[in-house]
């Protein structure tokens, strides 16, 4: 029994059930684990003409920040039922992750205008959702021949893209997604789900499929529902006594991905559409008592929101090379307006020597909307950020590590923008053609268990 409940652990890490994560590790010999990892810095964010911030974080700028738990029960046969809970932590301040409701922004930061009495604050409540498991929450069955179907909120395929192939897997300074992530960067903010609508990261409510290897070959197929009722139209509003967070069809996501590894190359290629009706997604039903939206978050999409990215690895020695490519577009209101399309760009590579990894990458994205769209218009706006880190292992699961960066953006010619740096220490609003920069630095100690 217990030599097959470590062979279903191991095909249960290849199809991807014990990879939630790129640092994730397969439990060998239990079928019911308790994982996590802990990773504490200082951080200092500056941005020219605003100042800057120094502080303690704990959610992660090496390796994020998680707690969970997962298992594996032997059916016999060759098949294994598998499940996954896992929580993001700051464990700075012992504050869990907010997580979304479904592929709209519902279930996001609480951010209201109190009118009852007492106010206690006037004004902007930042509400945090307590503990969630907002990092996955999956069941999976496992057949050795046929692959996974797993059922939850899980990663979308088009995010393993950006972070394996990022020497410095999307935390921190050094993260690529300072430059990919937020509604169309480069001038929109860095935040993810938690905290935009669309699911750049992880989906809600997902349907999905992962293949076991053939001949170096591995698919994934993911799907998830609307979760919203026929009747609905307009979001924030009810009908029939039911809530509507976005107009039927909204959140309704299709992805796609495919992996090749042969020796010391990895070729990934992936694809994800999550449909938006023409009616603007805003963030939730206002809360009894208070004025404004319920939610921060009322920046929405119109129209379909479509990730692609093609990206590749190549180990020399001790040295891996990684480079992404990908676009994300937007149709940015109802009708035959032009869609706004981010075009981004990532190369680094990862020097083992020793306990010692040395880190570097550039990533770069442009924005091309096609034609003015109102105060929205960000055409030609332009970011490139580079960065440089180490990590000193004192164990195998324990290490020190330091990462440095510098962000530059400048504005497209029709409008100006806020620039939004190294995980969205603002700097001031831009001119057309006007230009900026910010720099940042994580010096923590992480820590796997």
């Amino acid at each position: 029994m217990k030599k097959s409940l470590v062979a279903l652990a191991t095909l249960a890490a290849a199809t991807g059930a014990f990879a939630q994560s790129p640092n994730a590790r397969a439990g060998a010999g239990s079928n019911v684990e308790i994982f996590g990892v802990i990773d504490m810095a200082a951080i200092k964010i500056n941005a020219n003409g605003a100042g800057g911030i120094t502080r303690l974080d704990g959610s992660g700028r090496n390796e994020s920040s998680r707690l969970g738990f997962r298992g594996v029960e032997d059916l016999g046969g060759g098949k294994a039922a598998a499940f996954w809970l896992e929580m993001g932590m700051n464990f700075a301040d012992g504050t869990g992750q907010n997580t979304t409701v479904n592929n709209t922004s519902a279930g996001d930061r609480f951010a209201m205008t109190q009118t009852t009495t007492p106010v206690v604050p006037t004004g902007t409540l930042n509400a945090r959702q307590g503990l969630t498991f907002n990092r996955a929450s999956t069941v999976s069955l496992i057949d050795k021949d046929l692959g996974e179907l797993r059922v939850g909120r899980d990663y979308n395929p088009t995010f393993w893209n950006m972070t394996v192939f990022d020497p410095f897997g999307t935390v921190g300074v050094g993260s690529a997604v300072n430059v990919i992530g937020g509604p169309l960067a480069p001038l929109g903010i860095q935040a993810f789900p938690p905290g935009a609508a669309y699911p750049l990261v992880r989906t809600s409510n997902s349907i999905g499929w992962l293949s076991q290897n053939m001949n170096g070959f591995r698919a994934q197929v993911q799907y998830a529902l609307s979760q919203q009722g026929t009747d609905c139209v307009t979001p924030n509003t009810a009908v029939n006594g039911n809530t509507c967070w976005g107009a039927n069809g909204d959140g309704k996501l299709m992805a796609y991905r495919l992996t090749y590894t042969s020796g010391p190359l990895t070729l990934a290629a992936a694809s994800s559409t999550t449909q938006y009706g023409n009616v603007a997604t805003n963030a939730a039903p206002n809360i009894a008592g208070a004025t404004g939206p319920a939610f921060a978050n009322t920046a929405a999409y119109r129209g379909d929101y479509t990730v692609t990215n093609f990206a590749a690895a190549y180990v020399m020695g001790a040295t891996r090379f990684t480079f992404q490519s990908g676009n994300q577009t937007n149709e940015a209101t109802a009708g035959n307006a032009p869609e706004r399309k981010l075009s981004n760009t990532h190369l680094g590579v990862a020097h083992t020597m020793g306990a010692t990894t040395l880190k570097a990458s550039i990533n770069t994205a442009k924005r091309s909307d096609g034609a003015a769209i109102g105060t929205n218009g960000e055409d030609g706006a332009k970011a490139k950020q580079i960065a440089v880190g180490a990590v000193y292992d004192l164990s195998k699961r324990t290490a020190l590590y330091g990462t440095y960066s510098k962000a530059d953006l400048t504005a497209g010619p029709v409008t100006g923008g806020a620039l939004r740096a190294n995980l969205a220490w603002a700097g001031p609003a831009l001119a057309a053609n006007a230009s900026n920069s910010a720099k940042g630095i994580d010096i923590g100690i992480r820590h796997r268990f």
